[in-house]
Parts: structure tokens; sequence; C-alpha cells
């Protein structure tokens, strides 16, 4: 009894309107209601949240979330990669810069730029892997979420 209690409580929460994906003339619309014989029904739950649907809504949300993931994980790589590349150039310029007897102000110059762009990317870098740990933490909570149930 109490359980049926719990879920008619939360059920009463999560209903939602349903909406409704539309293309017309190269338009995309939403709507509450159906547009076109060809309109796609849209789940406009946020992603990681629980739910009382069946197990492919469920799977569907945790696929989502890995995909988001694994997204994030190319964005990291993308930026590891561009670091490295930019940190190379501005590296072999100052070895030229070196070899022609510069003044130490032009060194220290070039060394700050290296740092700044060592920093920058440091800093994006480590955002990215803040979002991947989140998503990840988003899918292991709805993976247990739904186990539970």
């Amino acid at each position: 009894m109490k359980k049926l209690s719990y879920l008619l409580f939360f059920g009463a929460f999560s209903v939602q309107a349903q909406v409704y994906k539309c293309e017309q003339n190269g338009v995309v619309e939403f709507s509450q209601f159906p547009c076109a014989g060809e309109a796609e029904q849209v789940d406009m739950r946020p992603l990681g949240t629980a739910m009382l649907g069946t197990r492919s809504e469920f799977k569907q949300q945790v696929d989502a979330l890995k995909r988001q993931g694994r997204f994030v994980e190319f964005q990291i790589s993308k930026l590891e990669q561009e670091k490295q590349q930019k940190l190379e150039a501005l590296k072999a310029d100052l070895y030229k810069l070196r070899r022609s007897f510069p003044k130490a102000e032009e060194l220290v110059t070039l060394q700050q730029k290296i740092d700044r762009t060592e920093q920058q990317y440091d800093e994006k870098i480590l955002a990215e892997r803040a979002n991947l740990a989140s998503l990840k933490s988003k899918t292991v909570n709805l993976e247990r979420q739904y186990a539970q149930n």
C-alpha cells in the first residue's frame, strides 16, 4: 500500500504534456498537438532524471548520456592535440629566435605566450573533464535508479 501511494504521489509530478516536432517547408516547429501525419513525438524530460517509463525509454536516456560522454571524450582528445600542436609550433619559434641572438625581452615575451597558451588549454581540458565526470555520474545514478525499480 505504501509503495502504491509513493507511486501515485511521484507519478502525479512526472506527468508532462506531449510535445511534437514537425517540419513544414523547411521550418522545424514544436507543438502540443501533432501538426501533420508525420509528426514526431519528442521526449522533453531532462537527461539523467528518474522515470516511470518503459525499459526502452530508460535505455534511450542511458544511451544518450553515453553518447554525450563519448563526444566529450572526443572534445578532450581534440583539445589535447591542438594544445600539443600549438605548443610545438611556439617552441619551434622560440628555438629559431634563440639562434638569431635576440633581445632578452623577445625571449621572455615568447615564453610568456607559450605559458599562456598552455594554461588556456589546460583550463579548457579541465572543464571538459569535469563535464565528463558529471555525465558519468548521471549515467551511474540513472542505472541505479532503474535497477531499484
